[in-house]
């Protein structure tokens, strides 16, 4: 049998993935330490676990960061970001005669987005551009890193809200749903470990996407990093944020384009400063900035509203907690925890009619997709026999 961690070491250990990650507390489930706690109690005493935890233990850290880790991501989200890479960035590139583009992706999960970012970058190049395209995305978790590497996805990482502007991936022969990364797109893309915490060794970057990471962060933790970042940027290079991430521009940045995009840019002082003009002629201008599209309505981030309806069911707060669930599902109705987080919430209030249909909605919701197919950051598998162990005990 498994020993359950009292609620005292809960605390403790989230304090310790706290200072690992740079998550607030509000941000860290108490129910994802309680389960990676139970785990490491197989092996060891309690004491012995807040010792290592509290000492920075590799494995005991790896545990908690990959309880508290947010693996929500998908190919081409927030496609707006996308757009201006294509149509501002790399003409701008172009025009300077880089011989090569550098972006990183800061906290890239599972892959997708790096691989976007260099398709995006790819298809964008003009016909017989020899520029180089390299993309870098770091995560904390090596086993977020063996998936993207893998390269292989299923339906999940597709989505509506994430519309495919560049050929990124190709079908997998004889598995259904399945995709497999082009290889142009995986030659042009490389993965490491790294803790948005400490600074980045790499750089500088043409361009950095940190989207839908900071939103998690303690305060403290946002600046530092947001302080990372701006180091690692190269003159006339561009940093993009998710919508909840920068409540203030990063140190030295510069925003550009719509005030809601999150997109800045780091002064360049041997471009951007005009020259005294040797007569009245007038001083060349910067390059200029391509203006965006008219904006698409993107969903709300499923991830960050579900922690904030998390935060009302720890506060007992069923009320306040229920219409944020219920408004997180008619936002992004496909968004299974939440789907699952509302029959538990209804389940623990003896509404067994209304926790039952809900769990019947998430067998339907991951019928189709395989076993290993990781949400938020639990695999399908997890929504599966979480759903069927309910039911059978209804029927009972």
């Amino acid at each position: 049998m498994i020993a359950m961690p009292a609620e005292n070491m809960v605390r403790e250990l989230t304090l310790c993935a706290s200072a690992l990650t740079g998550f607030s507390d509000e941000a860290i489930l108490p129910e994802a330490i309680r389960r990676a706690a139970a785990q490491l109690l197989r092996s060891m005493t309690p004491s012995e676990l807040l010792a290592r935890a509290s000492s920075g233990d590799h494995d005991v850290a790896h545990a908690l960061c990959q309880a508290v880790s947010v693996g929500e991501t998908y190919f081409f989200r927030h496609p707006e970001h996308f757009l201006f890479v294509a149509q501002t960035l790399v003409p701008q590139l172009v025009a300077r005669k880089a011989h090569r583009v550098f972006a990183w992706s800061a906290g890239c999960a599972t892959g997708e987005e790096p691989y976007s970012i260099a398709a995006c970058l790819l298809d964008s190049l003009p016909i017989g551009c020899e520029m180089t395209v390299e993309v870098l995305g770091t995560d904390l978790l090596s086993r977020n890193l063996a998936v993207a590497r893998e390269g292989n996805y299923g339906s999940w990482s597709r989505r509506p809200a994430g519309p495919l502007l560049h050929t990124a991936f190709r079908p997998v022969p004889g598995e259904e749903g399945r995709v497999q990364v082009d290889a142009r797109v995986r030659e042009a893309t490389r993965f490491a470990e790294h803790n948005l915490l400490d600074p980045m060794a790499e750089g500088p970057f043409d361009l950095i996407f940190c989207r839908n990471v900071l939103v998690y962060f303690a305060p403290d933790a946002a600046r530092r990093t947001l302080a990372h970042i701006a180091a690692a940027l190269a003159p006339g290079g561009i940093a993009i944020f998710g919508s909840m991430d920068a409540t203030l521009p990063p140190p030295g940045l510069d925003p550009v384009g719509a005030p809601e995009e999150q997109i800045f840019r780091k002064p360049d002082p041997a471009r951007d400063q005009k020259p005294r003009p040797a007569a009245a002629a007038p001083a060349p201008a910067p390059l200029p900035v391509s203006p965006l599209p008219a904006r698409t309505p993107q969903p709300p981030e499923p991830v960050a509203l579900h922690l904030r309806a998390l935060v009302h069911i720890e506060r007992g707060e069923k009320a306040v907690a229920e219409k944020a669930l219920q408004e997180l599902s008619k936002a992004v109705p496909d968004y299974v925890p939440g789907i699952l987080e509302r029959a538990l919430l209804h389940g623990r209030a003896g509404e067994r009619g209304q926790a039952t249909a809900l769990m019947r909605e998430v067998l339907r919701r991951v019928e189709k997709l395989p076993d290993d197919d990781l949400i938020e950051p639990l695999p399908v598998r997890f929504y599966r026999e979480s759903a069927q162990t309910f039911l059978r005990g209804a029927e009972r």
